[in-house]
């Protein structure tokens, strides 16, 4: 194993710097990215969250400067909130993928609408990249997960549709009803594995996520309107204060959203809204896996 060491450290450097990078192509908008990699071994996935039980995953699996007679492996798993796993199967029907085509190689591959039917909701994918097979030997592991937190969170909130408007609620007894940040709140709150929202208030929530765009378990990223999903969050100016409103984004032109006193949670065009939009942004979550 010395030499792969030694290999792997002598090239990565120079080898990392002229490889095409892994994003250069693939999904045109994805909900979501995430690199892993070892001396000599790079995935890069991107995720498309259709639902809580339905992704399409592409992968990327690149031979950065792995030595002579070693190759990546890549694996990928669907768990729950518990861990229970269910393993992504790749051409031929194995579980894994070895790029045995040698150094500054890579492999694609695409798998449309993939529903690992014994997860009832993805919390995660588990990525996993080895810089050798179990049989020569690796000296890397590196695991990292990417979380369905978005698409969960709309789910949840969809479940609520019919809740009263209630300014202040969180859908509690001692708190009934809903407004458009209690939406949001009780929706991404009892998620599985979910850190949780540090802010209870709409414009508490826009600044937040203003402030926590780097990748990490629990942050926010700017989305343009033209690329707008299913469960991403807008925010919308109502009165002197910088942000007094937040909805789903339902597509088609529909919100989803506690709107104002006399209404209840439901599905209903944007332009009843009358508010003008700040921001929009897309709930993600990306996290290395400790090594043992």
């Amino acid at each position: 194993m010395t030499s792969l060491v030694t290999f792997a450290v002598a090239v990565s450097s120079a080898v990392f710097a002229s490889a095409p990078p892994a994003s250069a192509d693939g999904l045109s908008n994805p909900s979501g990215t995430l690199t892993v990699e070892c001396p000599g071994a790079r995935a890069f996935i991107q995720v498309d969250w259709k639902a809580g039980d339905k992704v399409t995953v592409r992968w990327r699996v690149d031979d950065t400067g792995t030595a002579s007679d070693y190759s990546p492996v890549l694996r990928i798993q669907a768990h729950d909130a518990g861990h229970d796993a269910a393993p992504f199967q790749f051409p031929g029907g194995d579980t894994f993928f070895t790029l045995n085509s040698g150094n500054g190689t890579h492999d694609v591959g695409l798998k449309s609408d993939w529903n690992p039917t014994s997860i009832p909701n993805i919390n995660h994918l588990r990525v996993q990249v080895q810089n050798g097979t179990t049989a020569q030997g690796t000296n890397c592991t590196e695991v990292r997960e990417i979380y369905n937190w978005s698409m969960i969170g709309h789910k949840n909130a969809m479940a609520k549709r019919g809740v009263d408007y209630v300014l202040g609620g969180e859908g509690t007894p001692e708190r009934p009803g809903l407004d458009c940040s209690g939406l949001v709140y009780t929706s991404y709150n009892p998620i599985g594995n979910f850190p949780g929202w540090p802010v209870r208030r709409a414009v508490d929530m826009w600044r937040w996520a203003n402030d926590h765009q780097s990748p990490s378990k629990f942050y926010a990223k700017s989305v343009d309107y033209a690329d707008l999903k299913v469960g991403d969050l807008i925010f919308y100016k109502t009165t002197d204060e910088a942000v007094g409103h937040v909805s789903f984004w339902e597509g088609d032109g529909n919100v989803l959203d506690a709107l104002e006193p006399g209404t209840k949670v439901s599905v209903h065009p944007e332009g009843s809204l009358r508010n003008v939009r700040v921001a929009a942004f897309r709930i993600l979550g990306v996290a290395t896996v400790p090594s043992g």
